[in-house]
Protein backbone atom coordinates (compact mmCIF):
# COMPACT_ATOMS: atom_id res chain seq x y z
CA UNK A 1 0.00 0.00 0.00
CA UNK A 2 2.88 2.36 0.84
CA UNK A 3 4.50 1.85 -2.57
CA UNK A 4 1.22 2.66 -4.32
CA UNK A 5 1.06 6.01 -2.53
CA UNK A 6 4.63 6.78 -3.55
CA UNK A 7 3.93 6.02 -7.20
CA UNK A 8 0.92 8.32 -7.08
CA UNK A 9 2.96 11.11 -5.58
CA UNK A 10 5.70 10.69 -8.20
CA UNK A 11 3.14 10.95 -10.99
CA UNK A 12 1.56 13.99 -9.35
CA UNK A 13 4.92 15.80 -9.21
CA UNK A 14 5.74 14.74 -12.76
CA UNK A 15 2.53 16.28 -14.11
CA UNK A 16 3.04 19.36 -11.95
CA UNK A 17 6.59 19.91 -13.24
CA UNK A 18 5.38 19.54 -16.82
CA UNK A 19 2.67 22.15 -16.28
CA UNK A 20 -0.10 19.69 -17.14
CA UNK A 21 -2.52 20.69 -14.40
CA UNK A 22 -5.23 23.33 -14.48
CA UNK A 23 -4.78 26.36 -12.21
CA UNK A 24 -7.29 24.97 -9.72
CA UNK A 25 -5.50 21.58 -9.52
CA UNK A 26 -2.09 23.27 -9.23
CA UNK A 27 -3.40 25.13 -6.17
CA UNK A 28 -4.32 21.79 -4.57
CA UNK A 29 -0.88 20.32 -5.36
CA UNK A 30 0.82 23.37 -3.85
CA UNK A 31 -1.35 23.05 -0.73
CA UNK A 32 -0.42 19.35 -0.46
CA UNK A 33 3.28 20.14 -0.77
CA UNK A 34 3.04 22.89 1.82
CA UNK A 35 1.06 20.83 4.35
CA UNK A 36 2.79 17.45 3.91
CA UNK A 37 4.72 16.90 7.16
CA UNK A 38 6.75 13.97 5.79
CA UNK A 39 9.75 15.79 4.40
CA UNK A 40 11.66 12.54 3.81
CA UNK A 41 8.86 11.29 1.56
CA UNK A 42 8.85 14.55 -0.43
CA UNK A 43 12.62 14.35 -0.88
CA UNK A 44 12.47 10.70 -1.97
CA UNK A 45 9.64 11.39 -4.42
CA UNK A 46 11.53 14.36 -5.89
CA UNK A 47 14.72 12.32 -6.32
CA UNK A 48 12.83 9.47 -8.01
CA UNK A 49 11.24 11.92 -10.42
CA UNK A 50 14.59 13.47 -11.32
CA UNK A 51 16.18 10.04 -11.80
CA UNK A 52 13.35 9.12 -14.18
CA UNK A 53 14.33 11.92 -16.58
CA UNK A 54 16.85 11.43 -19.36
CA UNK A 55 20.47 11.91 -18.31
CA UNK A 56 20.85 14.92 -20.62
CA UNK A 57 18.72 17.72 -19.24
CA UNK A 58 17.58 20.21 -21.84
CA UNK A 59 16.40 23.84 -21.52
CA UNK A 60 12.77 22.74 -21.06
CA UNK A 61 13.71 20.63 -18.03
CA UNK A 62 15.46 23.50 -16.28
CA UNK A 63 12.64 25.89 -17.13
CA UNK A 64 10.20 23.49 -15.48
CA UNK A 65 12.41 23.26 -12.42
CA UNK A 66 12.71 27.05 -12.31
CA UNK A 67 8.91 27.36 -12.51
CA UNK A 68 8.47 25.05 -9.52
CA UNK A 69 11.06 26.84 -7.42
CA UNK A 70 9.52 30.18 -8.30
CA UNK A 71 6.06 28.98 -7.21
CA UNK A 72 7.21 27.20 -4.07
CA UNK A 73 9.83 29.66 -2.92
CA UNK A 74 9.34 33.18 -4.34
CA UNK A 75 12.32 34.44 -2.32
CA UNK A 76 14.88 32.47 -4.37
CA UNK A 77 17.10 35.00 -6.10
CA UNK A 78 17.66 34.97 -9.83
CA UNK A 79 21.38 34.29 -9.42
CA UNK A 80 20.52 30.98 -7.73
CA UNK A 81 18.55 29.90 -10.82
CA UNK A 82 21.44 30.83 -13.11
CA UNK A 83 23.84 28.96 -10.84
CA UNK A 84 21.56 25.94 -11.05
CA UNK A 85 21.97 25.69 -14.84
CA UNK A 86 25.73 25.14 -14.45
CA UNK A 87 25.53 22.45 -11.82
CA UNK A 88 25.33 18.70 -12.09
CA UNK A 89 22.29 16.52 -11.80
CA UNK A 90 22.75 16.14 -8.03
CA UNK A 91 23.04 19.85 -7.42
CA UNK A 92 19.76 20.36 -9.29
CA UNK A 93 18.12 17.72 -7.12
CA UNK A 94 19.34 19.55 -4.04
CA UNK A 95 17.81 22.87 -5.12
CA UNK A 96 14.52 21.17 -5.93
CA UNK A 97 14.42 19.55 -2.50
CA UNK A 98 15.15 22.87 -0.82
CA UNK A 99 12.17 24.33 -2.69
CA UNK A 100 9.81 21.52 -1.72
CA UNK A 101 10.80 21.22 1.91
CA UNK A 102 11.41 24.95 2.30
CA UNK A 103 7.85 25.87 1.42
CA UNK A 104 6.59 23.39 3.99
CA UNK A 105 8.83 24.92 6.67
CA UNK A 106 7.98 28.49 5.67
CA UNK A 107 4.20 28.05 5.64
CA UNK A 108 4.11 25.89 8.76
CA UNK A 109 5.80 28.69 10.70
CA UNK A 110 3.58 31.50 9.47
CA UNK A 111 0.55 32.81 11.35
CA UNK A 112 -1.17 33.48 8.05
CA UNK A 113 -1.29 30.56 5.58
CA UNK A 114 -1.07 30.96 1.82
CA UNK A 115 -4.11 32.56 0.19
CA UNK A 116 -6.00 30.92 -2.68
CA UNK A 117 -8.27 32.80 -5.10
CA UNK A 118 -10.79 31.02 -7.29
CA UNK A 119 -12.63 32.62 -10.21
CA UNK A 120 -15.87 31.74 -12.00
CA UNK A 121 -15.66 33.17 -15.50
CA UNK A 122 -18.56 34.63 -17.46
CA UNK A 123 -20.82 31.85 -18.68
CA UNK A 124 -19.91 29.39 -15.91
CA UNK A 125 -20.55 28.54 -12.27
CA UNK A 126 -18.02 26.79 -10.07
CA UNK A 127 -18.14 24.69 -6.92
CA UNK A 128 -15.40 25.14 -4.32
CA UNK A 129 -14.68 22.98 -1.27
CA UNK A 130 -12.95 24.98 1.46
CA UNK A 131 -10.39 23.50 3.90
CA UNK A 132 -13.10 22.98 6.55
CA UNK A 133 -15.31 21.16 3.97
CA UNK A 134 -17.65 24.14 3.60
CA UNK A 135 -19.20 24.06 0.12
CA UNK A 136 -19.37 27.21 -1.96
CA UNK A 137 -20.95 27.69 -5.38
CA UNK A 138 -19.63 30.71 -7.27
CA UNK A 139 -21.87 32.46 -9.80
CA UNK A 140 -20.54 33.77 -13.12
CA UNK A 141 -18.16 36.71 -12.89
CA UNK A 142 -17.36 36.07 -9.21
CA UNK A 143 -14.22 35.39 -7.20
CA UNK A 144 -13.54 33.92 -3.76
CA UNK A 145 -10.34 34.33 -1.74
CA UNK A 146 -9.61 32.02 1.19
CA UNK A 147 -6.62 30.61 3.14
CA UNK A 148 -5.16 27.19 2.42
CA UNK A 149 -6.09 26.27 5.99
CA UNK A 150 -8.20 27.82 8.72
CA UNK A 151 -5.76 28.05 11.61
CA UNK A 152 -7.23 31.18 13.20
CA UNK A 153 -10.18 31.60 15.56
CA UNK A 154 -12.29 32.88 12.64
CA UNK A 155 -12.73 31.17 9.26
CA UNK A 156 -12.58 34.25 7.07
CA UNK A 157 -13.12 34.41 3.29
CA UNK A 158 -13.52 37.30 0.85
CA UNK A 159 -16.15 37.46 -1.91
CA UNK A 160 -16.55 39.59 -5.01
CA UNK A 161 -19.73 38.72 -6.87
CA UNK A 162 -22.33 36.13 -5.90
CA UNK A 163 -22.04 32.83 -4.06
CA UNK A 164 -24.17 30.27 -2.26
CA UNK A 165 -22.61 28.97 0.97
CA UNK A 166 -23.27 25.70 2.77
CA UNK A 167 -21.13 26.27 5.86
CA UNK A 168 -19.70 23.37 7.85
CA UNK A 169 -20.66 23.90 11.50
CA UNK A 170 -17.80 24.51 13.93
CA UNK A 171 -18.75 26.12 17.26
CA UNK A 172 -15.12 26.94 18.03
CA UNK A 173 -14.58 28.87 14.79
CA UNK A 174 -17.23 31.16 13.37
CA UNK A 175 -17.34 31.61 9.59
CA UNK A 176 -17.10 35.14 8.16
CA UNK A 177 -17.66 36.33 4.58
CA UNK A 178 -16.31 39.77 3.78
CA UNK A 179 -17.55 41.83 0.82
CA UNK A 180 -17.06 45.45 -0.16
CA UNK A 181 -20.06 46.68 1.84
CA UNK A 182 -21.19 43.85 4.12
CA UNK A 183 -19.71 41.27 6.46
CA UNK A 184 -21.69 38.08 7.16
CA UNK A 185 -20.96 35.97 10.25
CA UNK A 186 -22.25 32.42 10.75
CA UNK A 187 -21.60 29.17 12.61
CA UNK A 188 -23.29 26.70 10.29
CA UNK A 189 -25.92 27.58 7.72
CA UNK A 190 -26.97 27.90 4.08
CA UNK A 191 -27.31 31.30 2.50
CA UNK A 192 -26.89 33.24 -0.73
CA UNK A 193 -24.84 36.41 -0.88
CA UNK A 194 -24.91 38.70 -3.92
CA UNK A 195 -22.22 41.39 -3.78
CA UNK A 196 -21.13 42.47 -7.24
CA UNK A 197 -19.10 45.70 -6.85
CA UNK A 198 -20.75 47.33 -9.89
CA UNK A 199 -24.35 46.83 -8.75
CA UNK A 200 -26.32 49.17 -6.50
CA UNK A 201 -27.44 46.51 -4.02
CA UNK A 202 -25.80 43.86 -1.85
CA UNK A 203 -28.27 41.12 -0.92
CA UNK A 204 -28.05 38.34 1.69
CA UNK A 205 -30.75 35.63 1.54
CA UNK A 206 -30.93 33.02 4.30
CA UNK A 207 -32.16 29.50 3.59
CA UNK A 208 -31.16 27.65 6.75
CA UNK A 209 -29.64 28.45 10.16
CA UNK A 210 -28.91 31.99 11.31
CA UNK A 211 -26.56 34.73 10.15
CA UNK A 212 -25.50 38.12 11.45
CA UNK A 213 -24.87 40.87 8.91
CA UNK A 214 -22.77 43.94 9.61
CA UNK A 215 -22.56 46.93 7.27
CA UNK A 216 -19.45 49.05 6.81
CA UNK A 217 -21.21 51.63 9.03
CA UNK A 218 -21.30 49.03 11.85
CA UNK A 219 -25.06 48.43 11.67
CA UNK A 220 -26.01 44.89 12.70
CA UNK A 221 -28.94 42.70 11.66
CA UNK A 222 -29.71 39.06 12.40
CA UNK A 223 -31.53 36.94 9.83
CA UNK A 224 -33.61 33.83 10.33
CA UNK A 225 -34.58 31.42 7.51
CA UNK A 226 -36.53 32.92 4.61
CA UNK A 227 -35.40 36.44 5.39
CA UNK A 228 -33.50 38.68 3.01
CA UNK A 229 -31.38 41.72 3.78
CA UNK A 230 -31.06 44.31 1.01
CA UNK A 231 -28.33 46.93 1.37
CA UNK A 232 -28.16 49.96 -0.92
CA UNK A 233 -24.50 50.43 -1.82
CA UNK A 234 -25.02 54.11 -2.67
CA UNK A 235 -27.23 55.35 0.18
CA UNK A 236 -26.12 52.80 2.84
CA UNK A 237 -29.79 52.15 3.65
CA UNK A 238 -30.83 48.61 4.43
CA UNK A 239 -34.07 46.77 4.78
CA UNK A 240 -35.02 43.34 6.04
CA UNK A 241 -37.85 41.49 4.29
CA UNK A 242 -39.50 38.11 4.59
CA UNK A 243 -39.40 36.01 1.43
CA UNK A 244 -40.96 32.80 0.20
CA UNK A 245 -38.65 29.74 0.27
CA UNK A 246 -39.04 29.57 -3.51
CA UNK A 247 -37.56 33.06 -3.74
CA UNK A 248 -34.17 32.01 -2.40
CA UNK A 249 -31.83 32.54 -5.39
CA UNK A 250 -31.35 29.24 -7.22
CA UNK A 251 -28.97 30.25 -10.02
CA UNK A 252 -26.72 27.25 -9.33
CA UNK A 253 -29.50 25.10 -10.81
CA UNK A 254 -29.94 27.43 -13.78
CA UNK A 255 -32.91 29.42 -12.45
CA UNK A 256 -32.90 33.23 -12.52
CA UNK A 257 -34.88 35.31 -10.04
CA UNK A 258 -35.01 39.10 -10.21
CA UNK A 259 -36.70 41.03 -7.41
CA UNK A 260 -37.24 44.78 -7.70
CA UNK A 261 -34.25 45.33 -9.98
CA UNK A 262 -33.68 47.60 -12.95
CA UNK A 263 -33.33 46.49 -16.56
CA UNK A 264 -29.68 47.48 -16.30
CA UNK A 265 -29.07 44.93 -13.52
CA UNK A 266 -30.98 42.25 -15.41
CA UNK A 267 -28.79 42.78 -18.47
CA UNK A 268 -25.65 42.68 -16.30
CA UNK A 269 -26.75 39.31 -14.94
CA UNK A 270 -27.40 38.01 -18.46
CA UNK A 271 -23.99 39.30 -19.59
CA UNK A 272 -22.25 37.28 -16.87
CA UNK A 273 -24.45 34.20 -17.06
CA UNK A 274 -24.49 33.79 -20.84
CA UNK A 275 -21.11 35.44 -21.58
CA UNK A 276 -22.71 37.79 -24.10
CA UNK A 277 -22.29 41.52 -24.78
CA UNK A 278 -25.08 44.02 -25.33
CA UNK A 279 -25.11 47.05 -27.61
CA UNK A 280 -27.85 49.24 -26.16
CA UNK A 281 -29.58 52.20 -27.77
CA UNK A 282 -28.76 55.23 -25.59
CA UNK A 283 -32.38 56.36 -25.66
CA UNK A 284 -33.48 53.23 -23.74
CA UNK A 285 -33.82 54.08 -20.04
CA UNK A 286 -32.29 51.19 -18.10
CA UNK A 287 -32.77 52.53 -14.59
CA UNK A 288 -36.23 54.07 -14.52
CA UNK A 289 -38.42 51.03 -13.83
CA UNK A 290 -38.00 48.14 -11.37
CA UNK A 291 -38.99 44.59 -12.26
CA UNK A 292 -39.70 41.35 -10.40
CA UNK A 293 -39.50 38.34 -12.68
CA UNK A 294 -38.37 34.72 -12.64
CA UNK A 295 -36.95 32.51 -15.40
CA UNK A 296 -36.66 28.72 -15.25
CA UNK A 297 -33.49 26.82 -16.13
CA UNK A 298 -34.97 25.50 -19.39
CA UNK A 299 -35.52 29.00 -20.82
CA UNK A 300 -32.73 30.10 -23.16
CA UNK A 301 -31.36 33.60 -23.74
CA UNK A 302 -33.65 34.34 -26.68
CA UNK A 303 -36.75 33.38 -24.69
CA UNK A 304 -35.62 35.54 -21.77
CA UNK A 305 -35.02 38.55 -24.02
CA UNK A 306 -38.41 38.15 -25.65
CA UNK A 307 -40.12 38.17 -22.24
CA UNK A 308 -38.17 41.28 -21.22
CA UNK A 309 -39.06 43.02 -24.47
CA UNK A 310 -42.74 42.21 -23.91
CA UNK A 311 -42.69 43.28 -20.26
CA UNK A 312 -40.89 46.58 -20.76
CA UNK A 313 -42.44 47.36 -24.14
CA UNK A 314 -39.50 49.66 -24.70
CA UNK A 315 -37.19 47.78 -27.05
CA UNK A 316 -36.75 45.14 -29.71
CA UNK A 317 -33.57 43.12 -30.17
CA UNK A 318 -31.47 41.29 -32.74
CA UNK A 319 -28.03 39.71 -32.91
CA UNK A 320 -25.17 41.33 -34.82
CA UNK A 321 -21.43 40.57 -34.84
CA UNK A 322 -21.68 38.38 -31.75
CA UNK A 323 -23.57 41.01 -29.75
CA UNK A 324 -27.21 41.47 -28.78
CA UNK A 325 -28.44 44.83 -30.04
CA UNK A 326 -31.29 46.50 -28.13
CA UNK A 327 -33.14 49.02 -30.25
CA UNK A 328 -35.61 51.60 -28.96
CA UNK A 329 -39.19 51.03 -30.03
CA UNK A 330 -40.65 54.00 -31.88
CA UNK A 331 -44.28 54.66 -30.95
Amino acid sequence: MKSDKKIGAVEMLRLYLRNRYSQETEEKVQTWLAKNPNREEIEQVSKEYWDSLKSEKDKTTFNALKRVNTKLNPHVERKEIVWLRTFSKFAAIFILLIGLSGVWYYLSHQKNPAMIEVFALYGETKQVILPDQTEVWLNAGSSLKYPSEFNQEIRSVSLKGEAFFSVRKDKSKSFVVETKNLMVKVLGTKFNLKAYPDEHQTIASLQEGKIEVQTKNKEHRQLIPNEQLIYNNHTSKLKLVEINPDDIPDWKNGNLLFSEVTLDEILQTLTRGFNISFDIDKSIDLSLEYYTIKFEHHENLEQILQVLADVTGDFSYYKKNGKIVLQKNII
